[in-house]
């Protein structure tokens, strides 16, 4: 029987949050026992177990201390005291203040459960830790970790959290598995189970490259994440042999971005006749050796990059003659809609990989889940790889170079705590993402990432 035990998760969850996870889940006291949905019934009752008082009337008596015991013996339910734990802490924020985190800790929790039961031995302990969505809450969950005999955390879900938990387990020596994209966080034991964009623009400046393209633009968001966007595009530009001929940043709203469109564009193209767009659509597209700039890349998503593509056509950029880029955002159904996206490209995740863990998660919980919650089910389940093997959860296995096979396809971790993915090429169609060049199954050795 696998187990999951809920350890100092604060009373303050939302009510909400509470009765979809019960559903699941039993709790007794501090301290439950979890047994799968469905097909088998809950276990009996345990009874709860009651650390001793101290003793304070005569400071000689010998009597060690209940966090002492703790960091020496570990977390062990009664009925698995025979057994020989492997501890998995996952911290996640069930009580913070903003209601979308606690909506998402609860579906990461979901996750790893999925994968726990599906992968896990009956020696598997997953012991939650909530963080109240506050670094010093992640402190204290991972210092309750330690004292629980974690020996690998997942989470915390944000990069400020993930410094503070970090401070302690690094301490301790426990490695790390967050799902922050915040790379200045990684290394040293911590490992990023997330999307980074610099993977995607990575893959698809590659394939942009081979197909022709030498010079490249940039329309996007003078933010984090944009602008991570654009040194991974000049980055890996530079390295295929091709260079960034354009830019242009906006920060704001439909008008702003309307501005910095045509500050793009000013001057460049001329609009298409009839004739000549009817002509480009009967030919394979090839990169126009005169343009001034032959693929543009816009990091948006959702309705922001439906008025994006839109307003960029309107400058005469067309796409019968630059390609249009995307990355992860673009992975939205809805966004096969908008007529000025279809012919773009863009890296993502192996879909078939995805559309199983999808399919499981709907038929445990009864609703879909949200785009990251299969990181906390690719954290458990190689937590469950790793446990019992020869080199356990050591960084040595955790940086294995010939990766692991997840619910978002292939992935490895590096000695710098980044992570690589195997990411296919997608077109956009108004029928559907079709797969133009499908995700690698192994990866290339390599020296450092």
């Amino acid at each position: 029987m696998l187990s999951v035990f809920y350890s100092r998760i604060a009373p303050s969850i939302d009510t909400l949050a509470q009765s979809r996870a019960l559903r699941c889940l039993a709790v007794i006291s501090l301290v439950g026992t979890l047994a799968a949905c469905g097909t088998t019934a809950p276990p009996p009752s345990l009874p709860v177990v009651t650390p001793p008082e101290p003793v304070i009337e005569t400071p000689v008596v010998e009597t060690p201390e209940p966090v002492e015991e703790l960091v020496a013996t570990g977390l062990v339910p009664p009925h698995m005291a025979d057994r020989e734990l492997a501890r998995v802490a996952i911290l996640l924020p069930f009580s913070a203040d903003n209601s979308s985190a606690r909506s998402e800790a609860l579906r990461l929790l979901h996750s790893a459960e999925l994968a726990l039961f599906e992968r896990g031995s009956g020696n598997l302990l997953m012991i939650p830790k909530d963080t109240q969505g506050t670094p010093q809450g992640a402190r204290d969950a991972a210092q309750a970790a330690v004292e629980d005999g974690a020996d690998i955390i997942i989470g915390p879900l944000f990069g400020p959290a993930v410094t503070a938990a970090s401070q302690v387990a690094r301490q301790a020596g426990i490695p790390i598995i967050a799902f922050t994209t915040d790379t200045t966080v990684a290394g040293d034991g911590v490992y990023l189970m997330s999307f980074p964009p610099e993977i995607e623009v990575a893959r698809i400046v590659e394939y942009a490259t081979r197909q022709g393209v030498e010079r490249f633009a940039y329309l996007g968001p003078q933010n984090r994440y944009g602008m991570a966007v654009y040194s991974a595009l000049q980055d890996n530009a530079a390295l295929t042999g091709g260079s960034v001929a354009a830019e242009s940043f906006y920060t704001g709203d439909v008008e702003a971005m309307a501005r910095a469109s045509a500050r793009l564009a000013e001057g460049v193209f001329e609009p298409l006749t009839p004739e000549e767009a009817d002509e480009l659509r009967r030919e394979t597209w090839v990169p126009d050796p005169e343009a001034p700039f032959q693929a543009v890349i816009l990091p948006e998503g959702g309705t922001r990059l439906r008025a994006l593509g839109p307003l960029l056509i309107s400058q005469a950029v067309d796409p019968l003659v630059v390609r249009f880029l995307g990355t992860g955002l673009w992975n939205d159904p809805d966004l096969l809609r908008e007529p000025a996206l279809l012919g773009g490209w863009f890296a993502g995740p192996d879909l078939d990989a995805r559309t199983a863990f999808e399919t499981a998660y709907r038929a445990s919980y009864g609703n879909d889940p949200s785009r990251i919650a299969s990181l906390a089910y690719d954290a458990m389940s190689l937590a469950a790889h790793l446990d019992g093997g020869e080199r356990g959860f050591s960084r040595e296995a955790i940086e294995e170079d010939q990766g692991f096979m997840g619910a978002d396809g292939l992935f490895r971790f590096r000695e710098s705590g980044l992570i690589e993915r195997g990411l296919a090429i997608y077109e956009m169609r108004s029928r559907g993402l079709r797969e133009i060049e499908p995700a690698p199954l192994t990866f290339e050795p390599v020296d450092a990432f």
